[in-house]
């Protein structure tokens, strides 16, 4: 559940780094354009998608033993977080990859669970 929540929150990071560009490129700027682009909204955003990395990787990574879904999580955070340090030119092409990075992280290690819990199932069968 709390990847599946992680993947949500991801994607919605992606949309929004998607459609934030598209929203102000096409003029449509006023509220929801300024509301979009502050400071503020990508703190809030980052917030669930860094402590559902933190709740779910650790605790999943002792039932199957794969270090790569965290290690992707890692990186993409790392990167989510310096996009706030970096020029607006360049947030767009770091963000893009680090929501992605985090989707796959969290997909791999919702199958790594399963794949877990159906070895557990047929070991106690």
């Amino acid at each position: 559940m709390k990847d599946k929540m992680a993947v949500f929150f991801s994607g919605l990071c992606l949309v929004h780094c998607v459609l934030t560009p598209l929203i102000i490129g096409v003029g449509v700027m006023g509220f929801v354009g300024d509301m979009l682009e502050s400071e503020w909204v990508h703190i809030v955003m980052l917030f669930p998608v860094v402590a559902l990395a933190v709740f779910s990787l650790p605790s999943a990574y002792r039932s199957h033993r794969t270090h790569w879904p965290m290690v992707l999580a890692v990186l993409g955070i790392a990167a989510l977080c310096s996009a706030f340090f970096l020029p607006e030119t360049m947030e767009l092409w770091i963000t893009i990859p680090a929501a992605s990075l985090l989707i796959l992280a969290h997909s791999w290690n919702s199958v790594l669970l399963q794949r877990q819990r159906l070895k557990m199932t047929a070991s106690q069968a």
